[in-house]
């Protein structure tokens, strides 16, 4: 693993996404009760950014199909529900969802040091 500075701690504010690169990847950083946490950028439904996401009580939702993911586990918590953050019904949940299973969205380890925040990435 590498660690690599991705913002300042003054950046990441509770609630808000903190959008950066890292390792050549995009990543969402946001705090969740003081913590730092850092999560793939991209949705595990289609590959889109969730960079237009919401994030309410540690949990981010897809601007685009409505998956919502815990931000400090990447756990999925609601799979493809709306479209363009319009819910549908039930019925059209597997057709948003496009016979995709639900999957978890990558976290990567973020700690604070010196003002700054750092996330451990994988070696390129």
């Amino acid at each position: 693993m590498k660690r690599i500075k991705v913002a300042g701690s003054n950046d990441v504010k509770e609630a808000q996404l903190h959008a950066v690169q890292a390792n050549g990847q995009s990543l969402l950083l946001t705090r969740v009760q003081g913590k730092v946490c850092a999560i793939s950028g991209k949705c595990t439904h289609l590959g889109l950014s969730m960079k237009g996401g919401k994030v309410v009580d540690g949990v981010i939702q897809c601007p685009w199909h409505g998956s919502r993911f815990d931000i400090c586990t990447g756990k999925n918590i609601n799979w493809a529900n709306s479209f363009l953050g319009i819910p549908m019904p039930e019925f059209m949940h597997g057709m948003i969802g496009m016979g995709k299973k639900p999957a978890p969205v990558p976290t990567f380890a973020a700690v604070e040091e010196e003002g700054a925040v750092f996330v451990d990435m994988p070696e390129a």
